[in-house]
């Protein structure tokens, strides 16, 4: 009879051993499982798009701005505020053994995103505003024009702050673009040309 309890005994421990073991195996299963969920659904998808690691809007005096394959040190930024309206401009620099090659860089976010332009001063072109104007033997027709005021930092050329006037122009039935700049009432108009870039052309390496 002992030996009977015994053995009764010694299958109830295995069973309830058992048991555990099934038990312990079931919650390491689950927690697992629950952990490669988590790890699911914070990992990055790779193919994801994500924040501009190269953003125009960030530009500041330091930066590098690589352009069709020429390197350019940013000088320095003029920013302008039109009744709340922001844009910047950058100068920027790619001097060398070469000689001198300055360019501006504007940047400003609109309804249909960033507008990137690129610009070329010309100088003695002695341009003032109208409703059209030629340069070189293309007339250009007026689209916008106003007064903003404007805060340098770093390079420009410009005082700190002050107030601007411009007027913007479009080539008819192309691509060109025109701007006429001036800082201050009794400075003289500052003559640009410029073309509009995608954001793909575009590298800005952040200091």
């Amino acid at each position: 009879m002992d030996t009977v309890l015994s053995l009764l005994l010694v299958l109830v421990l295995l069973v309830a051993v058992g048991l555990a073991i099934a038990l312990l195996v079931g919650v390491l299963r689950r927690r697992k499982t629950e952990q490669g969920l988590r790890e699911r659904s914070t990992t990055v998808d790779p193919m994801a798009a994500g924040p501009l690691v190269s953003d125009p809007r960030r530009i500041k005096a330091g930066d590098v701005v690589v352009i069709e394959e020429t390197e350019y040190i940013v000088r320095g930024t003029l920013a302008m505020d039109e009744d709340g309206y922001t844009w910047k401009e950058h100068l920027l620099d790619a001097s060398g053994v070469e000689g001198d090659l300055r360019r501006w860089l504007s940047v400003e976010e609109g309804e249909s995103g960033i507008e990137v332009v690129l610009w070329d001063r010309v100088p003695g072109a002695d341009l003032t505003p109208d409703t059209e104007v030629t340069l070189n033997g293309v007339s250009y027709r007026r689209d916008e024009k106003g007064e903003a005021r404007f805060a340098s930092t770093g390079t420009t050329g410009a005082a700190t702050d002050g107030t601007m006037s411009y007027a913007d122009y479009l080539q008819p039935g192309g691509t060109g673009l025109l701007s006429l700049e001036r800082f201050g009432a009794g400075a003289s108009w500052e003559t640009s040309t410029g073309r509009t870039l995608n954001l793909e052309a575009l590298n800005v390496l952040h200091s």
